[in-house]
């Protein structure tokens, strides 16, 4: 009686113990978590970064590259022979001297040439006066000298010369034809000469009968 008692005792034993174990085996199969999805992470894993634009690979940085500091450069000293002195300042241009002005005088000394009789005479003009010789008037406009600073020394007139016949008694004088106009030149006669078949003239020079008065121009 004892001997079947303990085995009974033993069989019942033997039967909880299975099923507590059945039981812990359970709740660990419960406890462990459920395998993942096709393309879902793992529970508990950091998200993967998001991919390039463009669907490319994301390369790998490369490792910083290590340089190394260049040598100091050893500059050698300026020597003052080195060294352009400054350039002087521009100078102002000087302005050229204003040309002497000729001195014009207030009459001229003239001289005519009759070439038929072959008289010639010497004679003065006032400025702006009129002269007659024979059968011309003599008008002297200016009469001016060349300056220090001209290469040749000179006296120019400026006239007019008319040709004119005396009237004769009882006649009117016939009407004044002018045959000259223009500058003439002491020093050349033939530069602009009077051209007439019977009378010839010149300037000699020009003298003052007043204080000189200086050209205006």
């Amino acid at each position: 009686m004892t001997r079947s008692s303990d085995f009974v005792r033993t069989v019942k034993r033997g039967v909880w113990l299975a099923g507590v174990v059945a039981a812990c085996g359970a709740g660990l199969v419960a406890a462990q978590p459920a395998p993942p999805g096709p393309g879902l992470p793992p529970p508990g894993a950091l998200p993967p970064p998001p991919a390039p634009p463009g669907g490319g690979v994301v390369p790998e940085e490369a490792p910083p590259a290590i340089v190394p500091n260049p040598a100091p450069v050893i500059v050698p000293p300026i020597t003052e022979k080195e060294i352009a002195p400054a350039p002087p300042p521009p100078a102002e241009e000087a302005k050229p001297a204003a040309p002497l002005r000729r001195a014009r005088y207030d009459v001229a000394v003239l001289q005519a040439l009759d070439k038929v009789t072959a008289e010639s005479l010497v004679f003065e003009a006032p400025v702006g006066k009129p002269i007659r010789y024979k059968g011309l008037i003599f008008t002297v406009r200016a009469c001016e000298r060349s300056t220090s600073e001209e290469a040749v020394q000179d006296s120019i007139a400026y006239l007019t010369i008319d040709s004119q016949p005396r009237a004769e008694p009882g006649l009117a004088a016939p009407p004044a034809r002018q045959v000259f106009k223009g500058w003439m030149y002491a020093s050349s006669p033939g530069l602009h000469p009077l051209e007439h078949p019977v009378y010839d003239a010149w300037v000699i020079s020009c003298r003052a009968a007043s204080p000189v008065v200086v050209a205006s121009r």
